[in-house]
């Protein structure tokens, strides 16, 4: 029995012998295991994320008519004093008639953007192609934004440049029957209106919404002019006025100025000067990138609190003016050769990669400009004959390039060795 037990623990010992040396052989003979990335140009903004507060100079459009309202012109569209901007319908269906002469408008629009001119030949049909797939490309870049009203606003520029196609391809004429077909449709509909109707114009020229928030008497212009910190707590913890959004059809933003406060600590605000530009990420708006400059600083010497009001007069088309939102300050914007924290070394005091230039292992300089997520944004390389130009595509024998193959893991790899 003691024979036996002598006999399976040698047998034991010899096995692990005999993997030991088969693994040592396999290391030996497979050769240098590295694992490789390929450099690539990469930008990125640093933002800073901030409460906000938007203020703007609105006139509610008030009514004391009760029934259904059918809004006649587009949100954020600029009206002249005295258009007729909506209409209260006693009846329920006149008002869903109103809609459908809407949509009758809307379609005419397009259709009369949709003819061409005579004399258009199909060498213009590679220009109509071009605009199909860029209008394409902004709609789905729109969709991947989460920003579907943008994607459904270009869905008119789309179906025109369509439209302008087939008139080419088909050779067919323009759509002035299409066109006579709906207006007698309208005709026909507008024959039907019978209920009674309330009309509402715009007291003031303006930019009609047809939202009201309730807000439009509190964050106003006019109290930016004398704003102080406890002032915009008060404004901070205010709820919508429910009197003005059940007695409103609406509302004029009186001029396109509108202005942004937000809340900053006094070492961050003294990073701001009057009248520079800012560029600020509007999520609410599908991370759309605006401009604002700063208009005014409130601070108070017992708080380190200060408040910076910034302006601009850009209004996109579909954005969001949500009253409180979240907003994001781009700081910095940095832009350069992308590789992982992995991949950077230190060889002669010089911090580096190691790249491969065929088999062989050589060092290439790099200055690290930010760090994000696990890899280095990195200086591009300088052309030394032509110093003042950033070029991504110059080639560096020295230094970190875009597509260096570059080591980002393996054992025992040093400047001038060759890979097996």
């Amino acid at each position: 029995m003691k024979g036996q037990t002598i006999k399976q623990l040698g047998m034991t010992l010899l096995s692990v012998v005999l993997i030991c040396y088969l693994v040592l052989q396999l290391v030996l003979n497979v050769g240098d295991i590295v694992e490789l990335e390929y450099v690539t140009f990469i930008s990125t903004a640093k933002k800073i994320e901030l409460k906000a507060f938007v203020f703007r100079d609105e006139v509610v459009l008030t009514t004391a008519a009760a029934g259904t309202n059918c809004f006649l012109v587009e949100e954020g569209e600029k009206v002249k004093k005295g258009v007729k901007v909506a209409a209260t319908y006693s009846e329920a269906t006149d008002a869903n008639v109103r809609e459908r002469i809407k949509e009758i408008n809307a379609k005419i629009a397009v259709l009369e953007k949709s003819g061409i001119s005579s004399g258009t030949s199909t060498t213009d049909l590679s220009k109509i192609d071009a605009n199909i797939s860029s209008i394409m490309l902004d709609i789905i870049k729109a969709v991947d934004n989460n920003d579907l009203e943008k994607a459904i606003r270009n869905k008119d520029a789309l179906t025109i440049q369509i439209n302008r196609r087939q008139v080419l391809i088909l050779s067919q004429k323009n759509y002035e029957t299409k066109i006579k077909e709906l207006e007698n449709e309208k005709t026909a509909l507008e024959a039907t209106l019978t209920g009674a109707s309330v009309a509402h114009v715009a007291n003031k020229p303006g930019y009609f919404y047809s939202v009201v928030d309730g807000y439009e008497n509190s964050f106003t212009k006019a109290k930016l002019q004398s704003l102080s910190i406890a002032e915009m707590d008060t404004l901070s913890h205010m709820v919508p006025d429910q009197g003005i959004i059940n007695d409103s059809v609406g509302k004029l933003v009186l001029t396109p100025d509108w202005y942004l406060v937000c809340e900053v600590d006094k070492r961050t605000a003294s990073g701001f000067t009057l009248g520079r530009k800012s560029d600020f990420a509007f999520p609410y708006s599908g991370g759309q990138v605006l401009g604002l400059s700063l208009l005014r600083t409130v601070s108070q010497t017992d708080l380190d609190r200060v408040l910076l009001i910034f302006t601009t007069n850009a209004m996109p088309e579909g954005f969001n003016y949500t009253r409180a939102q979240t907003v994001e300050l781009i700081s910095d914007t940095y832009e350069g050769l992308k590789v992982s924290v992995s991949a950077l070394r230190i060889n002669n005091g010089e911090t580096g990669v190691y790249a491969l230039r065929g088999n062989k292992v050589i060092f290439k300089k790099a200055t690290v400009l930010y760090e994000e997520n696990g890899y280095y944004i990195c200086q591009l390389p300088t052309d030394p004959d032509f110093p003042n130009i950033k070029n991504k595509a110059y080639f560096s024998k020295t230094n970190l390039s875009l597509y260096d193959a570059v080591i980002s893991s393996g054992r025992n790899i040093f400047e001038g060795k060759t890979l097996q």
